[in-house]
C-alpha cells in the first residue's frame, strides 16, 4: 500500500514524467487508494500526451479507463437521483433508458442486483410486468438484462416476457453472451498452499470481465478464501492492472486451459458454500450469483 501511495503521490509531486504509461500506472495506484479525482485528471493528462503511434495501446488503455469512471460517476448520479420504486413502476421506459445510457455491461449489472434486492419479490415482478407492458426499445432491453441478472421467480419470469427477443444495446447482449475465454494461475511454487486464479469472460466491446479467485488449499480444503470480478476492461487493461502486477509480487500467471480454470473455480464454490465459509466481498457483490452465471452458464433463469 504504501508503494501505491507512493505511485500516486509521484505526479502531483513532479516525480513522473509525461511519459503516459508512467501516467496511467499512477492513475491506477490512485484509484487502488479511493482517490478517484486524481486519478481522473492523470488519465485526462495521459490522453493528451498519448497522440503518437507508438503510445497507441496505452491510449488505448486510457480511454476505456476514462469511459469506466465516466460511467462510475453517471452510476452514482443515478443513485442519487433515481425516483425510487415508485417512479419506476409509474415510468418503467425513463427508468429502462436511465439505465442503458450507462453504456457498459458491469454497470447495468450493478443496478439490477441493487434493484432486485431492494424491491419484494411481488413489487419486482410487478416492475417487470410493467416493462413487458410499455414495450419500448429500452424496456425490451431492460428485460433481457433482467432475465440474465436477477435470481428466482423474477428471472425466470423476465425470461417468459422477453421470450428470446434478442436485445438492441450491444452492452446488454454482452451480458447474455458472456464467454470465459482465458485462463491464468499463479505458478505452483510461488503459492503451493493458495491458487490465485485468474479468468477473462468476454463482454461487450471487447472487453472483458476478470474473476479473480483466491482457492486455499491448506485451511479450507480447497474452498474459496475469496473472489471478485473486476470492472469489464480491455484485455491490455488486464494486462497492465492485473497480470503485470501478479508478477511484480512475485506470483508469476501461467495460463492454463479455460475449462481446468472454470472447474477449478466452481468445485471451490462449491465447497465455500458448502463450508458456510462468508466469502468477504459478498460486502460488496453477490459473487456467488456471478461465478455462476460467468463460468457455468446457471444464470438467473436457472440459479436460485
Amino acid at each position: 500500500m504504501e508503494q501505491m501511495a507512493d505511485a500516486a503521490g509521484g505526479v502531483t509531486r513532479g516525480g513522473i514524467d509525461d511519459d503516459p504509461d508512467d501516467r496511467y500506472a499512477a492513475a491506477i495506484a490512485m484509484l487502488s487508494i479511493g482517490d478517484e479525482r486524481s486519478a481522473r485528471r492523470t488519465v485526462q493528462g495521459a490522453l493528451a500526451r498519448s497522440g503518437a503511434s507508438r503510445h497507441a495501446v496505452v491510449r488505448a488503455c486510457l480511454v476505456d479507463l476514462a469511459h469506466q469512471l465516466d460511467g462510475e460517476a453517471a452510476l452514482a448520479r443515478f443513485a442519487q437521483r433515481t425516483a425510487g420504486p415508485a417512479g419506476w413502476l409509474a415510468d418503467p421506459n425513463f427508468l429502462a433508458q436511465s439505465v442503458l445510457a450507462l453504456g457498459r455491461a458491469h454497470l447495468i449489472e450493478v443496478v439490477i442486483e441493487e434493484i432486485a434486492r431492494l424491491l419484494p419479490e411481488d413489487a419486482l415482478i410487478a416492475l417487470l410486468g410493467a416493462m413487458a407492458r410499455a414495450d419500448t426499445p429500452a424496456c425490451r432491453d431492460l428485460l433481457s438484462a433482467c432475465a440474465v441478472v436477477v435470481e428466482g421467480g423474477g428471472g425466470h419470469l423476465a425470461a417468459r416476457l422477453t421470450d428470446g427477443t434478442v436485445p438492441e444495446a450491444t452492452c446488454i447482449a454482452g451480458l447474455q453472451d458472456q464467454t470465459p475465454v482465458a485462463a491464468w494461475a499463479a505458478a505452483p511454487v510461488d503459492a503451493p498452499t493458495q491458487q490465485q486464479v485468474i479468468v477473462a469472460v468476454a463482454r461487450d466491446a471487447g472487453r472483458v470481465a476478470p474473476i479473480v479467485a483466491l482457492i486455499d488449499h491448506h485451511d479450507l480444503g480447497a474452498a474459496l478464501e475469496d473472489a471478485f470480478v473486476l470492472p469489464d476492461m480491455l484485455p491490455a487493461r488486464l494486462d497492465r492492472e492485473v497480470l503485470g502486477p501478479m508478477t511484480s509480487g512475485g506470483l508469476v500467471p501461467v495460463p492454463m486451459s479455460v475449462a481446468d480454470a472454470c472447474t477449478a473455480v466452481s468445485e471451490a464454490l462449491s465447497a465455500t458454500l458448502a463450508l458456510g465459509h462468508e466469502i468477504p466481498s459478498n460486502a460488496y457483490q453477490p459473487v456467488a450469483h456471478r461465478l455462476r452465471r460467468a463460468l457455468t452458464g446457471d444464470i438467473a433463469r436457472g440459479a436460485g
